[in-house]
């Protein structure tokens, strides 16, 4: 059970990651209302799965009582959800912080000798 969760959460994770550097290439581009556009839509989708996932949204021809964990489909729903879009979710909402300077100052200052 352990694996498998790692595994989703690896899937998540992979997503996110793609998701930044596309959503940051957009950015770049000065394709903001794009991303933001797609965001909403990642957005619903995190909540649609985490409602599934709680068991919130239960359609009547799913099948409801299991003793394993995925084995119900609505659980089974809501953690594809949740792993698609929350893993795209995170890597787009990531890449709208700003990036700061990575030369080693705390103020991005560059300090000239004097000679």
């Amino acid at each position: 059970m352990i694996l498998i969760i790692g595994f989703l959460f690896l899937a998540a994770a992979l997503l996110g990651i793609a998701a930044f550097h596309i959503s940051a290439w957009c950015l770049n581009s000065r394709l903001n209302i794009l991303v933001y556009f797609v965001l909403a839509v990642l957005g619903a989708g995190t909540v649609y799965g985490l409602l599934r996932l709680n068991g919130v949204i239960v359609f009547p021809g799913g099948h409801t009582w299991s003793v394993d964990f995925f084995d119900a489909s609505w659980r089974d729903d809501g953690v594809r959800f949740l792993v698609l879009f929350g893993g795209t979710f995170s890597g787009t909402a990531a890449a709208l912080f700003p990036r700061r300077n990575m030369d080693g100052g705390s103020s991005g200052a560059q300090i000239k000798e004097k000679t």
